[in-house]
């Protein structure tokens, strides 16, 4: 990823739709939390937002630039008879915004959803509701 071309592609904004998860994702981070806070030097807020990458080739690219960034591997916790997976960590930026983009190794989500972390609530602090439209930058 080290090319001009692939740095000025990857260093744009992508647009994504926000939604509602299953519900899931306060259970998820506050079991993570502790894991999160010593590998992001964060307490995240108990949630994520949800956002689904709006077609196809926006989503092949995002994904190629997102393998080329730098990652944060975030261990899972040991949680006895629980089948927990670690987590990949990036620096983001959602509407400008300071985030973690958060990637399960564990997942029913397809590739097109990019979930955001961070220690304040994002809906509320950007004002979102579902299908608001986002931008997406990665800190490479």
């Amino acid at each position: 990823m080290k090319d001009e071309k692939t740095m000025e592609t990857c260093g744009r904004s992508f647009e994504a739709e926000v939604f509602s998860g299953r519900g899931e994702g306060s259970f998820y981070v506050s079991i993570y939390a502790r894991k999160f806070r010593e590998k992001l030097g964060f307490t995240p807020y108990p949630g994520t937002l949800n956002t689904r990458l709006l077609d196809g080739e926006s989503t092949r690219l995002f994904n190629r630039c997102l393998g080329g960034a730098r990652s944060y591997y975030v261990e899972p916790p040991a949680i006895p008879g629980a089948r927990l997976g670690a987590v990949l960590a990036y620096k983001a930026r959602i509407n400008g915004l300071q985030a973690w983009i958060v990637r399960p190794l564990i997942t029913f989500y397809k590739d097109d959803v990019v979930e955001f972390l961070s220690e304040i609530y994002l809906r509320k602090a950007l004002n979102l509701k579902d299908g608001d439209r986002v931008q997406i930058k990665l800190e490479l």
